[in-house]
């Protein structure tokens, strides 16, 4: 049995890899969409994009999830406080909600993912789904969303194994809550 190790994305963080989906008809990062859809979305670079459904007011926190090799820094959200995290180290592992005021347009995670036929594991910024004004990782600690990457969805010379798949997350590494005021 192999032993998957994550993969060292240092190399990917360097590469810069764009998300599929600027060449979608559709495209999350821009549409004005309820903060349940994208689940499992690919995004590609594991760190959060300048908008999400819309919305370009975000608020970041890293999970208690133990950071993985070539991991990016966290960017600071620019309206952090507009959300209050709880992050635990039982499930669910994390969880957010808006203060008054404002509303969630939509949630990125930063995944570990993973699939059987791939010998090394991925990491890379993905959809998550949440409510208008709360949310939270899976209440068993086991998530079901599952991320597709699309062929040529990454488009970076040594990442062709991941294209194509369909891949399971295995950990959130942070959570990135866009949001816009009410009204």
């Amino acid at each position: 049995m192999k032993v998957k190790t994550a993969v060292s994305i240092l190399a990917m963080c360097t590469l810069a890899v764009a998300p599929a989906a600027s060449a979608a008809k559709s495209n999350p990062e821009g549409d004005k969409l309820p903060p349940t859809a994208s689940a499992g979305y690919f995004l590609g670079y594991p760190s959060p994009t300048y908008q999400w459904h819309g919305c370009t007011k975000v608020s970041s926190q890293l999970t208690l999830a133990r950071p993985v090799d070539g991991q990016p820094r966290l960017p600071k959200g620019n309206r952090q406080s507009a959300v209050q995290f709880s992050m635990q180290s039982t499930a669910p592992y994390a969880s957010w909600e808006v203060k008054p005021g404002w509303r969630i347009c939509g949630v990125q995670v930063g995944a570990v993912l993973d699939n059987p036929d791939v010998d090394t594991l991925l990491l890379a910024e993905v959809g998550y789904t949440s409510g208008p004004k709360k949310g939270s990782t899976a209440a068993t600690g086991k998530e079901t969303i599952q991320v597709k990457i699309p062929t040529k969805g990454i488009g970076s010379q040594g990442f062709e194994k991941y294209e194509g798949k369909t891949f399971s997350i295995r950990s959130i590494q942070h959570v990135s809550v866009f949001v816009k005021k009410k009204g």
